[in-house]
């Protein structure tokens, strides 16, 4: 079972362009995943993802790559389809204002979130877990499929009305976050699971970040029809979560 959400970045210049039949569309339809087949797709995918980043199995003797964290109330799983076809995913997990850093999967590798959470308005939401299949070797429709992810981020934090924004990353992918959005590093990178590459954790709050959509970059600018069919798939969704 997924939920379907209105998907309608602006191409410009800076994101690599798509064939010219694709320029004012994007190619991706973005699901939030909520069916345990669906689900298990997903982890199917991100283990071929990152076996082929640590060039090792994050899970040895499993078919899918999963933990703790996607068993929770409070984490949603975001799918990626092109043409029907699973092609990236991601996922998200939300600390409400009441909650302590538990339910976030970086909380025990990055000490500097005490004090974030503290100083949060609402809500922590961490973005982990990118994976894109292996099978794609088109430079220029990954980068645009990541942005779409990343995109689509910001749409379910706006959505969830989310305070405090952190994101999980190959440190190679530092720049592009604090160039598009402004975020900056928390702490030093740190070996967050499963292998032995260290992760930057990056945060922000939404503001920084749609000061700097309107000032760098057009596709990561959010309609208010994306917020809205976002916050209409959500919302089963986070009614379970607010009950967790």
């Amino acid at each position: 079972m997924s939920q379907s959400i209105t998907f309608e970045p602006r191409q410009t210049s800076a994101i690599p362009t798509l064939k010219p039949a694709q320029q004012k569309s994007s190619p991706f339809e973005l699901r939030i995943v909520t069916g345990d087949q669906q689900r298990r797709e997903i982890y199917r995918l991100r283990r071929r993802a990152y076996e082929k980043l640590l060039e090792a199995s994050p899970c040895e003797g499993e078919a899918e790559f999963r933990d703790a964290f996607d068993e929770l109330p409070t984490t949603l799983q975001i799918g990626a389809y092109d043409d029907g076809r699973l092609v990236g995913a991601m996922r998200l997990c939300f600390s409400r204002a009441w909650d302590g850093l538990e339910p976030l999967p970086c909380s025990n590798y990055y000490p500097e979130l005490k004090s974030i959470k503290r100083a949060a308005r609402g809500s922590l939401m961490e973005v982990s877990r990118f994976s894109i299949d292996t099978d794609i070797a088109n430079t220029s429709y990954r980068t645009t499929l990541y942005a779409s992810l990343v995109r689509t981020s910001l749409i379910a934090a706006e959505a969830a009305d989310v305070s405090t924004f952190l994101i999980a990353t190959r440190p190679d992918w530092v720049r592009f976050y604090k160039y598009m959005l402004g975020f900056a590093l928390i702490g030093e990178p740190a070996f967050y699971p499963p292998g032995d590459m260290k992760i930057a954790l990056l945060g922000g709050s939404l503001d920084q970040a749609r000061k700097r959509q309107r000032m760098q970059n057009a596709f990561f600018q959010i309609d208010t029809r994306e917020i809205a069919s976002m916050r209409q798939a959500l919302a089963p969704i986070m009614t379970r979560v607010e009950a967790a």
